[in-house]
């Protein structure tokens, strides 16, 4: 049993936002969608569609999550979080998909995503020197 199997094991509340960037984590990307999807196997419908702002966040969503009294007995089978799964999409980049993105009540999970672009989006300005012409080498004296 995963804890996203049945809604009488999900009464109170998580939060999720997620923070989509490239160049590493350097530059956020504004307008990148993001679906915030069911974590079951069986059910995995898209909960909310989501756009990035200018910062490269979405805004915070409510998500269902087991009560925080599921992580305090040791006999209890229920994990102490929801899963949910999160697919980010933006123009010229490859897509990221996340699995299993854990959610704890009364907590506000950050999930980064750092989007690397994609091969079509990529621009090669390669120069070759024709057989027989020098390459071009500048003087950093005469520059001065």
């Amino acid at each position: 049993m995963t804890a996203n199997d049945t809604n009488s094991e999900k009464t109170e509340v998580g939060y999720l936002t997620v923070r989509v960037s490239t160049a590493g984590g350097a530059i956020p990307l504004a307008n990148a969608s993001v679906n915030v999807r069911g974590g079951n196997v069986d059910d995995s419908s898209i909960i909310y569609s989501l756009l990035t702002n200018s910062d490269g966040l979405t805004k915070t969503v409510a998500l269902d999550a087991p009560p925080r009294s599921a992580s305090q007995a040791p006999q209890n089978q229920t994990p102490p979080y929801a899963v949910y799964n999160v697919d980010v999409y933006a123009k010229g980049y490859t897509p990221a998909f996340f699995n299993n993105v854990p959610i704890f009540s009364g907590i506000n999970s950050v999930q980064p995503a750092i989007l690397v672009p994609s091969v079509e989006n990529a621009q090669y300005n390669i120069t070759r020197n024709s057989p027989g012409t020098p390459p071009t080498v500048i003087n950093e004296e005469e520059t001065i």
